[in-house]
């Protein structure tokens, strides 16, 4: 029986922290599997809504024939902090995996939101005049497996 009291500086996030860190505007990476069976790693804008992940990109792009392809799918959100005194490097973080489902944004309804999350004002709403007529995909990602880990340690 362990007798030391203090707590272990990795832990779940807390259901507070879980949509704190879904809602920033930081990108995910989103893991498929190219043709060959390997995975490739890729940026990219989501949105949490509804326990969907939405992502959008162009219909030609590598990662999205891979979905097309294989449904497979896995996403990392994380944020690291900066190093403490003690030399720790505090994170949180989000891991998921799925099938994911590929379809056209016909509307570009998708695409306007991820930009307007992460452009804001102004200059995302021309963001989403400029992006407007091109052939974009809308991704969603509803996880079958969802894992949260931070690490805090004491300062």
């Amino acid at each position: 029986m362990a007798t030391d009291d203090t707590p272990t500086p990795v832990r779940t996030l807390s259901q507070q922290e879980i949509p704190d860190l879904l809602h920033l505007a930081i990108p995910a990476h989103l893991a498929t599997l190219d043709p060959a069976g390997f995975p490739r790693i890729t940026p990219i804008w989501f949105l949490w809504e509804d326990g969907i992940f939405y992502m959008s990109s162009g219909q030609e792009k590598r990662h999205v024939q891979d979905l097309a392809r294989d449904p497979r799918a896995g996403l990392c959100i994380a944020v690291e902090e900066d190093q403490t005194e003690g030399g720790s490097r505090p994170y949180r973080q989000i891991i998921v995996r799925g099938y994911a489902h590929v379809q056209p944004d016909i509307d570009e309804r998708w695409a306007r939101k991820l930009i307007l999350k992460y452009i804001t004002g102004q200059a995302g709403v021309l963001r989403a005049q400029q992006s407007a007529g091109k052939p974009l995909a809308v991704i969603t990602l509803r996880p079958e497996r969802f894992l949260t880990t931070g690490y805090f340690p004491a300062t």
